[in-house]
């Protein structure tokens, strides 16, 4: 799945754009909720090895909050990870590079959106 399907689907979906809140780092963006400013979504690009993965590729990744119950459901360490450089327990990793189908990260986006309300 590419960066501009998730970026675009925020947009068209939550009126959100990604901000470059590391200005050093440029692939690194966060969409927020508008009213209460919380992020629900953190899209950027680290190496496959800081996921656990036996590769130095760079990947594309999405960080989504997730309730701790179905993270510990969706966590499969090839498409969903505990979350790189967040909270482990309330967020989620998701290998853009994967098979994961666009339904399911955009299922997970959704999800994502509504914890952060």
């Amino acid at each position: 799945m590419k960066r501009s399907d998730v970026e675009r689907y925020i947009k068209e979906k939550f009126d959100v754009l990604g901000e470059q809140i590391f200005p050093k780092y440029l692939k690194i963006s966060a969409f927020r909720h508008k009213k209460n400013e919380k992020w629900f979504a953190l899209l950027m690009e680290i190496s496959a090895s800081k996921l656990g993965l036996e590769s130095d590729e760079v990947t594309e990744v999405l960080n989504l909050k997730c309730s701790p119950d179905l993270a510990m459901v969706l966590v499969d360490e090839q498409q969903i990870f505990k979350a790189y450089h967040m909270n482990k327990k309330h967020w989620i990793s998701v290998n853009l590079n994967s098979k994961i189908s666009q339904k399911t990260v955009f299922d997970l986006i959704d999800e994502s959106f509504m914890l952060s309300k």
